[in-house]
């Protein structure tokens, strides 16, 4: 958890610093700028082999920082570091449980934009994302269970990586905020083969956003 932390805590300070230093360099071929954002992500499964099965929507946080790298006016690559914490109603239409979740995610859009309204921007990305899971608890009625701790079989319930595919979808205001719009979708069942017993979990994320550029000025 600790090397997590100084990643992150790295990852903010360069986007900072490279922000201070070339992104108001006009002549400069690629442009860098990178910034903070928080977003409000709601997770819920893509489920198959559990008809009964519920998953609903619900609010989570999501704070983390980013960086654009653009190759010209209209196109770059936006990596971005986040700490999900996330949280669904999942369980039986009859017997709902709370799963709960903290984990690290990078997601890698290549992204376009277009000039709106002067120094405004509209832009777009997809790229893929992984996110590593650090703490996951499911919680039914009195049970509580530790999802990445190891039950049966030498493995634990979930896998402790997600990985598959987003896209973004934001606007940029001159003064170097913008909001988004995001989704995100798990391409893998992340039930273990000794878990799963015929079910198929698929976490997908809802993400709405706020961001601010470092150094803009």
């Amino acid at each position: 958890m600790k090397k997590i932390l100084m990643i992150s805590i790295g990852f903010l300070l360069t986007a900072g610093s490279v922000n201070a230093q070339t992104a108001l360099d006009k002549k400069a071929e690629t442009v860098m700028e990178g910034g903070i954002k928080a977003d409000v992500t709601f997770l819920n499964f893509q489920k198959t082999g559990a008809p009964r099965a519920v998953s609903t929507l619900t609010p989570g946080c999501t704070p983390g920082g980013f960086m654009n790298i653009w190759f010209n006016d209209w196109v770059g690559i936006r990596p971005e570091l986040n700490l999900n914490f996330k949280q669904t109603v999942l369980g039986w239409s009859d017997n709902g449980g709370q799963f709960r979740s903290f984990g690290v995610e990078i997601p890698i859009y290549v992204v376009g934009r277009i000039k709106v309204f002067g120094t405004h921007h509209l832009f777009l990305g997809i790229g893929p994302y992984t996110e590593f899971i650090c703490h996951a608890k499911w919680s039914i009625g009195d049970r509580k269970v530790d999802l990445l701790e190891i039950h049966s079989g030498d493995e634990p319930m979930i896998q402790d990586t997600q990985s598959g595919f987003g896209a973004i979808l934001g606007y940029e205001f001159g003064a170097g905020i913008s909001i988004d719009i995001s989704y995100k979708i798990c391409c893998y069942n992340i039930l273990q083969p000794n878990t799963s017993q015929g079910v198929s979990l698929y976490p997908q994320t809802i993400s709405l956003g706020l961001a601010y550029k470092l150094g803009k000025k």
